[in-house]
């Protein structure tokens, strides 16, 4: 079954509500800079991919984890599949037609939403259709399935990336030799060369992020917790869609610097912190907003999400840019936790944070749509009750708003609030 185009377009949609943000922040004297700098950066991400569209200049679609870094060292305008259907969700609420147009391909509502309605989006012609998509194994059997898919309805070429389960040295240079066939490909497809130098920066500069990431964590450790709830999404963005590009690097030391100077100031993310969270896996991206007045309203602050922002140690060399970035793929904290076999040091990593930030208790975002991680489900509760701190599963879609409502995750989050009162 076919589905006809119709007008209109996601991508525009998400950079004129970036652009709006801008103004709105620049408005308000004690909006923060941090916040400034990520929606203009966000803006700009989207005006390229659209502009490139619009000039018919070669531009590549890649799955989530792919390393976009060789792209930005090609000169290759690139649009993250998966982020975009969350940055949809987040930024316009606008999903029912893509998921509606993927179940009318057949996709069935156990895939996960973002591949459903990134599929459904492509089908309708509401994202600008690219030259080549590029997609691996990571992080999961939706994302491995979807590149195939994503090729028939928008015609073009692809490249499968093959990332090993395990980590060693045999590993690492099987990925370097994947890395190099995928510049092949796309020095052949597009006639853009790649520019070692500016790959070698590139590292550099992923160097840096990881260092600014691991600062923050740290901060956050503070009592009370600095961070406000959204900005979570704001650090996952940044890491997906700009690995070692300078505005990047300028948004995190902004955030370092207001997360140290509300520490130094002992002021929190609210004003009576009481519990300290530790959030699993990724909140309903519509419900941010929603989520951020129940944070203030029980004092409750999301303090660490292991899932996303546990780098632990490794670090990069810029004179070995490919080895650095196959290293990268392996410290990938939810390649960590939630790709290849679960073992011990995994759970460990959730137990170890739950000490070192003191958090009250913990909540599993359970993706209707992500098999691999609603199987961690269990394991992770059991760790964490060893310890003796609760946690709540909270069923959700991350993309999709019908799954529940608002006043069936206020109960539950009330309900786990209450409980944690009473410990």
């Amino acid at each position: 079954m076919t589905v006809n185009e119709i007008k209109g377009n996601k991508l525009a949609a998400v950079m004129k509500s970036a652009r709006l943000l801008v103004r709105m922040n620049r408005a308000h004297a004690d909006g923060r800079k941090s916040d400034t700098l990520y929606y203009q950066m966000l803006a700009n991400y989207c005006e390229r991919i659209l502009k490139a569209k619009e000039e018919g200049r070669f531009f590549a679609a890649h799955s989530v984890f792919f390393p976009n870094e060789i792209l930005y060292a090609m000169d290759i305008p690139s649009m993250h599949t998966e982020m975009t259907a969350w940055m949809t969700a987040l930024f316009t609420g606008e999903t029912a037609d893509m998921l509606a147009a993927g179940a009318e391909l057949g996709l069935a509502s156990e895939i996960c939403s973002a591949h459903r309605g990134l599929t459904g989006a492509y089908a309708l012609g509401v994202l600008p259709r690219p030259d080549a998509i590029l997609w691996s194994n990571l992080v999961c059997d939706n994302t491995a399935k979807c590149g195939e898919l994503l090729m028939k309805i928008n015609h073009c070429p692809g490249f499968f990336l093959e990332r090993p389960f395990r980590n060693s040295d045999g590993e690492i240079q099987y990925l370097v030799a994947e890395l190099k066939d995928m510049i092949g490909f796309l020095e052949e497809k597009s006639g853009h060369k790649m520019d070692w130098d500016k790959l070698s920066a590139t590292v550099a500069n992923m160097e840096r992020q990881l260092e600014i990431y691991r600062d923050i964590s740290e901060l956050r450790k503070a009592t009370p917790s600095p961070y406000h709830i959204q900005g979570f999404f704001q650090l996952l963005n940044t890491y997906y869609l700009f690995p070692g590009q300078p505005e990047a690097i300028e948004y995190l030391e902004a955030v370092r610097q207001e997360l140290a100077e509300a520490v130094q100031a002992g002021k929190g993310a609210v004003p009576n912190e009481r519990f300290r969270l530790m959030t699993l896996f990724i909140p309903p991206m519509y419900r941010m907003g929603f989520l951020e007045k129940l944070s203030q309203e029980f004092g409750a602050v999301s303090v660490t999400e292991p899932f996303f922002m546990h780098w632990g140690n490794g670090h990069l060399n810029p004179d070995r840019p490919l080895e650095s970035i196959a290293r990268h793929s392996y410290m990938i904290p939810e390649a960590c936790s939630m790709y290849g076999p679960l073992t011990e040091e995994s759970i460990k990593t959730i137990t170890d944070s739950a000490r070192d930030y003191k958090v009250h208790g913990a909540i599993y975002y359970a993706n209707n749509g992500c098999r691999h991680t609603c199987a961690t489900v269990k394991v992770f509760r059991d760790a964490l009750s060893e310890i003796d701190v609760p946690m709540l599963t909270v069923d959700m879609d991350v993309v999709d708003p019908t799954f529940n409502s608002e006043d069936e995750m206020r109960e539950k989050l009330q309900q786990f609030f209450e409980l944690l009162e009473q410990r």
